[in-house]
């Protein structure tokens, strides 16, 4: 379940260790959203709010959400994409890379095409991050940029 979901339910409750992020949000590390798929399973809406953080984070900020490792979610493809994400922005950004993110489980063994929607498969394949192909997942760069 989502925390629209929460919401919606009147059952969301803010954690009490709340530390303001960039923009007066709550910064989300990595592994915190690794936990959010290992509860709810759905890897993209966890990927993407990190995503959202990520033009309000200073480089300080942004070294230590991705700097601790995350706790394996259940979901191979969840797992590599944390991964991949954390290296992309390392390597975009001029961070140090993790190390957790070169474990042998944040790997894919087939391709994982993140839409379903074919026609975007050519250009999955023509405008993925290395950081992402090379682990085996398809997903435009532009992506990985939100605002």
């Amino acid at each position: 379940m989502g925390l629209l979901d929460l919401i919606r339910r009147g059952e969301y409750v803010p954690d009490a260790d709340v530390h303001p992020g960039p923009g007066g949000g709550r910064a989300l590390s990595l592994s915190e959203i690794a936990s959010r798929i290992a509860t709810d399973g759905e890897p993209l809406g966890g990927v993407r709010d990190f995503l959202d953080q990520v033009s309000r984070s200073t480089d300080a900020e942004l070294a230590a959400l991705i700097r601790e490792r995350p706790e394996q979610t259940g979901h191979r493809e969840a797992d590599a994409l944390l991964a991949g994400v954390a290296e992309h922005l390392a390597a975009v950004r001029g961070l140090p890379c993790p190390n957790w993110v070169q474990e042998q489980e944040r790997f894919l063994d087939r391709f994982w095409f993140v839409s379903e929607v074919p026609g975007f498969r050519a250009l999955a394949l023509a405008q993925t991050p290395i950081a992402l192909k090379r682990r085996g997942i398809l997903w435009p760069s532009r992506s990985l940029e939100r605002v």
